[in-house]
């Protein structure tokens, strides 16, 4: 038999997520780090114009799949402009960041996978969202 489950399962919506704003982009997260065993999923909304800053992860890798709008994505020494439809994959420690270079709303979802698990040392959602530093302000 299999490994009996660590955490509940759970079915939400994008109405029930929390959603913060961070550097001027919408972080809705559709599953915390803290609730899944290896994985975090977010949907993202950047306002046109708006970019992320080049930064990396040493705990997770992320998969990006755009769903509207279109951005330029610079992973590592790549650069490139994707839409939607493009999909996007970030291996651990490797530099990256987004911006909207789209008429309207760049809209995506990021599957982020933690291959050692999740580091408890590592910020949360909750640390984020009171973090005045960390939001840009």
């Amino acid at each position: 038999m299999g490994k009996p489950n660590k955490k509940a399962p759970q079915i939400t919506s994008i109405h029930e997520a929390p959603t913060t704003n961070l550097f001027g982009v919408d972080f809705t997260v559709l599953l915390p780090r803290e609730q899944g065993e290896a994985m975090e999923v977010l949907l993202e909304r950047y306002p046109k114009g708006v970019s992320f800053p080049v930064h990396q992860h040493t705990e997770c890798e992320q998969f990006y799949f755009i769903l509207d709008g279109e951005a330029e994505v610079s992973v590592g020494e790549k650069r490139q402009r994707v839409k939607n439809g493009s999909v996007v994959y970030i291996p651990r420690n490797t530099d990256h960041s987004v911006s909207n270079i789209g008429s309207g709303e760049l809209v995506y979802v990021v599957c982020c996978s933690y291959p050692d698990g999740y580091l408890h040392g590592e910020l949360t959602w909750e640390d984020h969202i009171k973090s005045p530093r960390l939001r840009g302000s």
